[in-house]
């Protein structure tokens, strides 16, 4: 189960993007294409929540 630390890792890095973006109001622009700034919220949180549960999910096995 190597990959448990990832997933806190990851959980963790995209908590924090999620709670930057909260801070943010305008949409974001990624190569020329604008980005509601709600979709990347969300898109960010459902990251982090699914890290977070797969890790615990994984530390409750071993």
């Amino acid at each position: 189960m190597k990959y448990s630390k990832w997933s806190l890792i990851f959980g963790i890095i995209s908590s924090i993007v999620f709670i930057g973006l909260l801070m943010d109001s305008e949409p974001l622009s990624y190569r020329g294409l604008e980005i509601d700034i709600r979709v990347a919220r969300m898109v960010c949180l459902l990251i982090a929540i699914l890290n977070l549960a797969s890790y615990l999910g994984l530390k409750k096995w071993k």
